[in-house]
């Protein structure tokens, strides 16, 4: 009993790093602003804030390819998030990925290495954060992937963007989505957008943290929820995101799980897996 409480609290406390190094990131996007480095301007917008203070974060933990450049705060793993990740499933469901890629919220290249590039014919990247599209200009070289890699720089509701690269109503193989749909906004209604972007037998690949099914720690969530969104780049702890994915449209494969590793109480459980599209077709490739 003893140890369950220690994991529990250990849990409960794991976000509070996260946080830390967020501040740290604010800290550093104010320096540049104060003294003109950096697009001073954006001080007038808390979203362009946010998504300069998420950059900052996601390119301390997010991908252990890049260089940190400046200083770092005590304690901060580079890799955090990439080492993490290699533990669980991810690497195994992005290998699945083929044909017209959209990798939704690609950040730094997390993924890069992590496709099956026999079975790729294109990626489009939907990064709406600019502050990020540098690394992953690097990483898309660094991995060889220039001749098919394509960097959309919008998010995924903007429709009218996605035209303007040939990305529109069942055009995609495969949507990506690895830790983002935490993040968009109105995720109901984007999910169902993202369904109707896949071909018929095309396929959604997630890896997506949810809403705790434990009481105790789905409290925890909303507690850190009052600031999560404003710090990390608008993730939301506690969205339904499996019943959102079920709700998309007609499946003819639903393959979703809760990674067994993960502890019951955790204040980021998973949800991931792959589903396809109802429809016909070709055959799938993975």
């Amino acid at each position: 009993m003893a140890l369950d409480i220690l994991k529990r609290l250990a849990a409960y406390f794991f976000p509070l790093r996260l946080l830390a190094i967020a501040a740290y990131g604010a800290f550093l996007v104010l320096l540049e602003i104060v003294t003109f480095q950096s697009r001073p301007k954006d001080v007038f917008s808390p979203r362009k804030l946010s998504e300069r203070v998420f950059g900052k974060l996601w390119l301390r933990i997010g991908n252990p390819c890049h260089t940190v450049l400046g200083p770092r705060p005590p304690s901060v793993q580079h890799d955090e998030i990439a080492t993490v990740e290699l533990e669980t499933d991810v690497p195994d469901l992005v290998a699945k990925a083929y044909g017209t890629v959209l990798e939704i919220g690609p950040g730094s290249g997390n993924q890069l290495p992590r496709y099956d590039i026999s079975k790729i014919d294109r990626v489009y990247g939907v990064e709406p954060n600019v502050d990020l599209h540098d690394a992953l200009r690097r990483s898309v070289k660094k991995h060889g992937l220039s001749d098919v890699y394509t960097i959309v720089p919008c998010g995924v509701e903007d429709l009218e963007k996605l035209r303007e690269f040939d990305i529109s109503s069942g055009s995609v193989d495969t949507v990506l989505s690895v830790q983002v749909l935490c993040s968009v906004p109105a995720p109901g209604e984007m999910v169902k957008e993202l369904y109707r972007l896949l071909r018929p037998r095309g396929q959604m690949i997630v890896y997506e943290h949810v809403k705790s099914e434990d009481y105790l720690s789905h409290l925890v969530q909303l507690v850190y929820n009052l600031v999560w969104p404003y710090a990390l780049g608008n993730c939301h702890l506690n969205r339904p995101t499996e019943k959102y994915l079920l709700e998309a449209g007609s499946w003819s494969t639903i393959e979703l799980e809760t990674p067994k590793e993960e502890d019951a109480w955790t204040v980021l459980p998973r949800v991931s897996g792959r589903l396809v599209k109802w429809g016909g077709g070709s055959a799938s490739r993975s």
